[in-house]
């Protein structure tokens, strides 16, 4: 048994325990939960698979203890995220390729995780997350009970809670991708610093989406016209690929930023985040990112 190996599997257990507390118990440190994958992910690059899987289970245990059934499997989930991303790395594998593989593994398991909660503890966590979900409504409305508008603000909020409920697996999915995404980026600085090689994800100015996305966007949004109703699975590959255009739109408005007119980084971001606030700059993102997966603006920029 290698000494030094078990030395770190053993403190990178350590720290994975203990930011999955704090994120549990301490609100203001919530998101310490959702980077449970950087350590366990770690783990296998500075040790091994084994630790790595050890290391899991352990959080697994103390998470069954110390705090409830969700959060525990929830946590599984993640260490899992981290297992395959610290996995996928060790094969050196491509960023964008480890990005992609391992959400589509976790939008799986994420469905799994919640059958089994259903299955083993008859807990419906997506039924929890629609009450709690209405409640929030509900507090809402109470606000605005004296307003003369009320008729208007409540078909509005009843609007919202009908599309919150038929895109949640784009949430879900969309979540899952942004959880993963920014665990590698932390990952790989951390190995960076002990002199690890990873590959580097492509700068944001040159993402872009592919050419077919463009064609099944724009036929779901005609099936979505014709139906005349919404329909959960247009509605989601609208929700998904919305998102997805208007962040390229952004990666286009960023490379002319960057390329054309020389800006410093901190005001073109600081603009990116302006256009995707205000909703029809953040439509007009999306037409760009639309257009840039079908011709790649950026052939035209110097």
């Amino acid at each position: 048994m290698d000494a030094k190996k078990l030395t770190n599997a053993a403190l990178l257990t350590a720290v994975a325990v203990v930011i999955t507390l704090l994120g549990a118990y301490i609100p203001p440190l919530f998101f310490l939960f959702f980077l449970l994958p950087v350590p366990i992910a770690i783990m296998i690059l500075k040790s091994s698979e084994t630790y790595a899987a050890v290391g899991g289970l352990v959080v697994f245990v103390l998470n069954i203890m110390f705090t409830d059934i969700i959060t525990a499997f929830i946590g599984l989930l993640l260490s899992i995220i981290g297992f395959t991303i610290g996995f996928l790395i060790y094969k050196r594998k491509k960023a964008t390729d480890t990005i992609i593989e391992t959400s589509i593994i976790s939008v799986f398991l994420l469905v799994l995780t919640f059958y089994m909660i259903n299955f083993f503890f008859k807990i419906n966590v997506i039924t929890e997350f629609l009450k709690s979900f209405d409640m929030s409504l509900r507090q809402v409305l109470n606000l605005y009970s004296n307003h003369p508008n009320i008729d208007a603000i409540k078909n509005s909020i009843l609007s919202l809670e009908q599309v919150v409920k038929m895109s949640l697996p784009a949430s879900f999915i969309i979540t899952i991708a942004f959880i993963v995404l920014v665990n590698y980026i932390l990952i790989a600085k951390i190995m960076k610093t002990q002199g690890v090689y990873i590959d580097n994800i492509p700068q944001f100015k040159y993402w872009r989406m592919p050419y077919v996305t463009g064609w099944i966007f724009i036929i779901a949004l005609l099936y979505q016209y014709f139906l005349k109703r919404p329909e959960i699975m247009s509605t989601n590959i609208i929700v998904l690929l919305s998102i997805g255009f208007t962040f390229t739109g952004m990666a286009v408005i960023k490379y002319y930023f960057d390329n054309k007119l020389k800006m410093k980084n901190f005001v073109s971001i600081s603009i990116l985040i302006i256009l995707f606030i205000i909703p029809l700059t953040s439509w007009l993102l999306t037409l760009v990112g639309l257009a840039d997966a079908s011709i790649n603006l950026r052939k035209y920029m110097p």
